[in-house]
């Protein structure tokens, strides 16, 4: 998707998630963290992107610090070999040095801020300080994307085995003409009785997508 301002914009983002398979009482989903290259530091060189990951309990002005701190670092690396003291120098090779010093920078000025969930919010919220705090210095651009993650499926024996006492009872006090939502009930239960003594194969895991934004911070 394209890139857009974070001024009065409504973030838009493609609806990828199918009604997923329902699970039973006793089994639980358990989140596994997205996984992400390792992050690098600000000294790294300019093949190495940058990239500020947040999270929502990320303290908003820690991550500006650290984008700020990301983007210091290459101006400083950028301007390492430009030497504007020497007055045996001619003006243009010193103009030579700051335009190799300016491609330098080009190559690694921008800092990507990355978010999922609800803690996209606070990515935008970092994006948005550059925005107005450095909109002299600073260009911002945000995009929306999803990821697709991996859930565990995990079951307790304990509550299993209530559930299974439970609906044991139910399925087996189908006598006589039932009532329509005794019937339902009773399908229910045996159902999952089913899914609870292993005829019906519980998932290990589950996929789904969740939403992300990405907040471009750039030098001018």
């Amino acid at each position: 998707m394209a890139p857009k301002t974070l001024i009065s914009q409504n973030l838009q983002f493609e609806k990828k998630n199918k009604d997923m398979v329902k699970l039973p009482k006793y089994a639980q989903v358990s989140k596994r963290p997205i996984p992400h290259p390792p992050i690098a530091t600000p000294y790294a060189g300019a093949s190495v992107p940058k990239t500020v990951y947040v999270s929502s309990r990320t303290p908003f002005m820690s991550a500006v610090k650290r984008v700020k701190k990301f983007l210091v670092q290459a101006e400083k690396r950028a301007t390492a070999q430009v030497d504007l003291s020497s007055s045996r120098k001619r003006d243009a090779q010193k103009l030579a040095q700051i335009a190799r010093a300016g491609e330098k920078l080009r190559r690694e000025e921008r800092v990507v801020v990355k978010a999922t969930g609800r803690a996209m919010e606070r990515a935008l919220a970092v994006g948005k300080w550059f925005e107005e705090k450095g909109a002299e210095e600073y260009v911002v651009s945000v995009s929306t994307g999803s990821v697709l993650v991996v859930d565990d499926v995990v079951e307790d024996e304990e509550a299993k085995r209530k559930v299974v006492e439970a609906a044991e009872k139910v399925a087996k006090g189908g006598l006589g003409e039932e009532s329509k939502a005794a019937l339902k009930k009773r399908k229910r239960a045996e159902s999952a009785l089913a899914v609870a003594e292993g005829e019906e194969e519980l998932p290990e895991t589950r996929t789904r997508w969740v939403n992300k934004v990405e907040v471009v911070v750039s030098l001018k």
